[in-house]
């Protein structure tokens, strides 16, 4: 909706006012022409006004749920000046006079342009440091998922999983550490990346965002300084994610939109769908809206096993440099192993569901939200590579090396292989996740001085994977692997017929199952009382109880030994070629078929009755966190100040089923969290401090770690039932300006001093003194007086800190098509750049490693939106930069890589929206329009590990309103 500059008493405007319908509203002492503004987008309105007017006056500070007509009464109050509501919108004029006949001034809440300027008004009346995305109308905003969307958000990076965001990470600290609410309740849900080099069934306490698209939620907003009555567990911010509500668009109000996508890669057509109906009379609003959307989705690339330093033993090295034998047999040059062309590929099904009844009166506010997520998988993984010594091509005493080269870095980057193994792997899994939330937020005014309310929610989330099944076949061909012309992509060639079934014979087969369970339930209470017009006090209690779970068993190596033995041919009923990588055609495998074949069956429970698992996670994780605060408000003319204290005991449980023993320990801890937040705003400035601490919980499996005996090293990993969350103290300096009606700048300056972060340690204890608790995994011949007993530890304290930048400009650029109406251009840029190190420690050994960039943080992030809109025609362009960061230092590797991370990536997006009548909008969307290249890098000398594409998309969407 939107009011044009045009002559006085002619007004374009899409809708009647509402005149019923309550907001809240929170205004600080401020201009009357930022008051104004605020109110007129609360409202979804239009106002004129002559600049002269309301230039320099300053409107009184406002708090509570107002209609239309209390609020204006309310900021006019003392300003001689009056209003006039009528069905096209608002009038400012003076007391004694109709209309003032000069220029008016004009607010537009439409679009792109709608939701940035509730977005500023949003960051701009808010007394902490917050940073909001806002879709006005419900099933606007263009990104696929709820990731997607807070990229744009200064200081903010996301994850993706075959192009598409999955998790969040701020301000440069692991996704673990962005504790996730949705209507006001902590929240957590798991799905997975499908690729084993991106942690395949990690377990986390991040919220995969993946699992719902935008059209469910109308706001996100971003909380990066923190305030007592907050919940604990956003070490590095909070992501407030709000479901869309009746009273956000009054009366009855219902839109449909469907959407056609296609992806450079994948096969055939993706379809999504979404619809909304909500209806409100004076007091009661009811909505219902459901997503649905079916998705293809194909990355593919290159990847390897790493890069060890090897002998070529068992071949032929004789046609190679008397220096190059002498150094490759003396294990100073690093080879690739697996040198893998690699597809992942699947459909993918997202069902979301949204319903709300809300009240409202001027004394009583309720709002019961039900959400419904659920994500499915049918997921294909096809490879194709050299199987022989060491996952190289080298087939011992049958293999001859013609030709190789080597780098300056004594890399081998390319070699020509005759006689070499050559192997397939195929892979189907079956995925879901399912998420369920129910939630009651209330309030209720007892008097002036009086206010309660509070929040009531349950959630239930569970990830599955009833089956992950994996079919080999190995085979012989002469092969060149090629990193010369493209490190990150190699050239590899093979001389044999890859789609040929005489040419393989079968490996092995393996069979694996997964499932992962969180429930959360979780009660708020708080009382505020107002002591004058200037202060307040407000005392509460929280209750989180937490329960998750994880099953895992994989079986490996099914009919190996027999097919090692004998020749077995590939069943050409279960065979098939496999064209779906852009350099190589190969033989491929339909793994439920090869296990039918052969009699076998491929659910892990069926298979236990027969083999034994290779690996078998059992565990379970109870949590209960209680929480008390206290927090005191007082504001002058141009200041507020809140204070506040939260006093916190957690108590874990962690069990821990292994096949021999039962694990059990608790954990508890007592925190008080302090919280100061200071504004000072001036006209167009405003100035925001915050000081605080906050906790973060530590990572589920780290708590859940199997006990392992290591006998060979002489290791022994044990949990530690000592450790305490970790904590960290806050400093945020935030400088806002707003000058005009659309113009906005901000700088962030932060500081985060963070404590007992987790590492493995080791010390040196008598054997007598451990054995004694664990006879089962200790046999008396064990023969040693000390052990190394390896635990997560709480380490020191490292420091955190960066800067984020945003700005917000506009111009407009006239009437050049009468239906068209005025152009608007507009930039939003955002920036940060944040610094951080870390002592890391071996995982498996305890041994102290480098000080390096803490995981995840990526030092500069940049995003740049340009658009152009008008009344019927908006276009959009936006680029997204990330820094390279570190994954992961991982123990396990060692003999490898020293760390392994992704190098930097630049995505760029495009939008086209044309609004055909009133109720009909077309938009054609291109996302990754350079196909950009996720790369994945081995060690700190970045050498290729995992190299993927996923494809340009796009897509045609139609979108009904009523």
């Amino acid at each position: 909706m939107s009011l044009f500059v045009c002559d006085i008493g002619s007004f374009t405007y899409a809708s009647a006012v509402d005149r019923e319908r309550l907001e809240s509203i929170t205004l600080t002492s401020t201009s009357l022409s930022q008051s104004l503004a605020l109110i007129a987008e609360k409202f979804g309105v239009g106002y004129v006004a002559s600049p002269s007017l309301i230039k320099e006056v300053i409107s009184p500070a406002i708090s509570g749920r107002f209609t239309l007509e209390t609020a204006l009464q309310k900021v006019l109050d003392g300003t001689g000046l009056t209003f006039s509501i009528t069905n096209s919108g608002v009038v400012i004029r003076r007391a004694e006079s109709i209309i003032d006949q000069s220029v008016i001034e004009e607010i537009s809440v439409n679009g792109i342009r709608g939701s940035l300027n509730l977005s500023r008004q949003e960051k701009r009346n808010d007394k902490q440091v917050t940073d909001v995305i806002v879709a006005q109308d419900i099933s606007r905003y263009p990104d696929r998922n709820l990731a997607e969307s807070m990229q744009q958000i200064p200081g903010m990076s996301i994850t993706r999983e075959a192009g598409e965001g999955r998790q969040v990470v701020l301000r440069g600290l692991d996704p673990d550490f962005t504790l996730v609410t949705i209507n006001g309740m902590p929240v957590l849900s798991n799905n997975d990346s499908p690729m084993d080099s991106r942690t395949q069934r990690d377990r986390d306490r991040s919220f995969d965002l993946n699992l719902f698209t935008s059209e469910l939620f109308s706001q996100i907003k971003v909380f990066k300084s923190y305030t007592a009555e907050q919940p604990s567990g956003g070490v590095a911010g909070i992501a407030a994610l709000t479901t869309a509500k009746p009273f956000d668009s009054p009366g009855l109000q219902w839109n449909v939109s469907h959407q056609v996508d296609t992806n450079q890669y994948a096969a055939g057509l993706s379809n999504r769908s979404s619809f909304t109906l909500s209806t409100t009379n004076q007091h009661w609003g009811m909505l219902i809206s459901a997503a649905y959307g079916q998705r293809s989705y194909q990355e593919q690339g290159a990847n390897t096993f790493r890069w060890r330093k090897l002998s070529p033993e068992g071949a032929n090295v004789s046609a190679l440099e008397p220096e190059l034998i002498k150094a490759w047999q003396n294990k100073e040059i690093r080879v690739p192993r697996g040198n893998r062309y690699s597809v992942w590929r699947g459909d993918m099904d997202r069902l979301g569901i949204g319903a709300t009844i809300e009240y409202q009166t001027d004394s009583s506010y309720f709002t019961i939200d039900w959400i419904y997520g659920r994500l499915d998988s049918q997921r294909q993984e096809n490879h194709l590579y050299p199987r022989g010594f060491q996952s190289t091509p080298i087939i011992e005493g049958k293999t001859f090396l013609t030709d190789a080269e080597v780098n300056s870095r004594n890399e081998l980057v390319y070699a020509n292989y005759r006689n070499a193994r050559v192997g397939t792997e195929s892979r189907h899994q079956d995925v879901s996740t399912q998420f369920q939330q129910t939630v009651l937020n209330f309030e209720h005014r007892l008097s002036n001085n009086l206010l309660f309310g509070g929040v009531l929610g349950v959630q239930n989330a569970t990830y599955r994977m009833p089956q992950s099944i994996r079919a080999y076949m190995r085979g012989e061909s002469d092969v060149s692997i090629d990193y010369r012309d493209d490190y990150y992509f190699p050239n590899i060639k093979y001389s044999a017929e890859l789609t040929h079934p005489d040419m393989w014979q079968m490996n092995e087969l393996d069979s694996e199952q997964f499932i992962s369970t969180s429930d959360f339930t979780y009660v708020k209470g708080q009382v505020q009382v107002n002591t004058s017009h200037r202060s307040s006090w407000e005392v509460g209690f929280d209750f989180v109880q937490f329960e998750n779970t994880a099953k895992y068993t994989d079986i490996q190596n099914i009919l190996k030994e027999r097919w090692l033995s004998t020749r077995e041919s590939v069943p050409h009923s279960a065979a098939y070629v496999f064209d779906s990588h852009q350099h190589l055609d190969w033989l491929a495998l339909r793994p439920e078929q090869v296990y039918s074949f052969y009699n076998k069956p491929s659910s892990v429970d069926s298979l236990l009755l027969s083999y034994t698992p290779d690996r078998v996670i059992d565990n379970l994780i109870k949590e209960n966190r209680a929480s008390l605060f206290t927090q005191y408000s007082v504001e002058g003319s141009d200041w507020t100040f809140d204070a506040g204290l939260r006093a916190e005991r957690d108590a874990s449980s962690i069990s821990v089923f292994q096949p021999s023993f039962k694990n059990r320990y608790d954990l508890s801890n007592i925190a008080f969290l302090p919280s100061i937040q200071f504004n000072y705003r001036k006209g167009e400035r405003v100035v925001k401090v915050g000081i605080s601490r906050t906790l973060g919980h530590p990572e589920l499996d780290t708590l859940t770690q199997n006990i392992q005996l290591i006998e060979d090293e002489n290791i022994f990993i044990l949990p530690n039932d000592r450790l305490k969350p970790i904590s960290a103290y806050n400093l945020d300096l935030s400088f806002e300006t707003y000058p005009g009606e659309t113009d906005r700048y901000s700088v962030n300056v932060f500081g985060k001093w963070i404590k007992n972060s987790l590492a493995s340690m080791s010390q040196r204890l008598l054997l007598s003194d451990v054995a004694s608790d664990y006879p089962e995994l200790f046999s008396s011949d064990f023969e040693s007086v000390y052990i190394d007993v390896v635990t997560p530890t709480n380490q020191g304290t490292y420091f955190l800190y960066g800067v984020e930048g945003s700005a917000q400009l506009e111009w407009s650029l006239g009437d050049y098509m009468s239906r068209l109406n005025v152009f608007h251009f507009g930039i939003v840029a955002n920036a940060s750049y944040t610094f951080g190190k870390v002592q890391y420690y071996n995982t498996n050994t305890g041994d102290r490693l480098d000080k390096k960039t803490a995981p995840y943080l990526s030092p500069l992030l940049a995003n740049l939106t340009a658009y152009l809109e008008g009344y019927a025609l908006s276009l959009r362009l936006s680029a997204t930069y990330r820094d390279e960061y570190i994954a992961r230092v991982d123990g396990g590797t060692l003999v490898d890589e020293n760390e392994t991370g992704f190098l930097s990536t630049l995505y760029m997006d495009a939008v086209i929206a044309y609004q055909i009548s009133d109720s009909i909008e077309l938009r054609v969307e291109a996302t990754n329009l350079t196909d950009e290249r996720e790369i994945q890098y081995s060690d700190s000398s970045y050498r290729p590990y995992n190299t993927t594409v996923s494809g340009r998309n796009y897509s045609l969407a139609i979108t009904y309103r009523y």
